[in-house]
């Protein structure tokens, strides 16, 4: 559940979220806008450690500059087994700052926090579903 600050217009809105299940976690970078986002950058406040903790994957070039990601496109990134992810976890709260233009050259900003601790104790209810 993110709390979403300067919410942006339906045609022109890029997310950055956390999809986590029973098993896995995934980082989903969204362009939910009916435009495409030019120049996306995406700044976070923390290192992500995936890979069982031995990846920083907010280095990943991927965070740094997207040229062009068209609209209602989706870039999910594996992150880390569930039970590693919260065993490396060094900071439940992740904001994401994100930046980007339209095709007329219009610019965009959004930050978007995240408080990663309400999934820690979900596995107890997953598993026994």
């Amino acid at each position: 559940m993110a709390k979403i600050k300067n919410i942006i217009s339906s045609d022109n809105s890029v997310i950055v979220d956390f999809e986590i299940d029973a098993s896995t976690v995934f980082i989903a970078i969204k362009n939910s806008g009916v435009n495409a986002a030019l120049h996306l950058k995406i700044k976070p406040s923390t290192a992500i450690f995936g890979l069982e903790g031995k990846k920083d994957l907010s280095k990943l070039n991927l965070f740094k500059e997207i040229k062009y990601m068209a609209p209602l496109k989706e870039i999910r990134i594996f992150v880390d087994g569930y039970d590693s992810f919260f065993r490396h976890l060094k900071n439940s709260m992740i904001d994401f700052t994100i930046t980007w233009q339209d095709e007329n050259k219009k610019s965009f900003k959004t930050k978007i926090s995240h408080d990663l601790k309400i999934y820690s104790d979900l596995i107890f209810f997953i598993k026994k579903s």
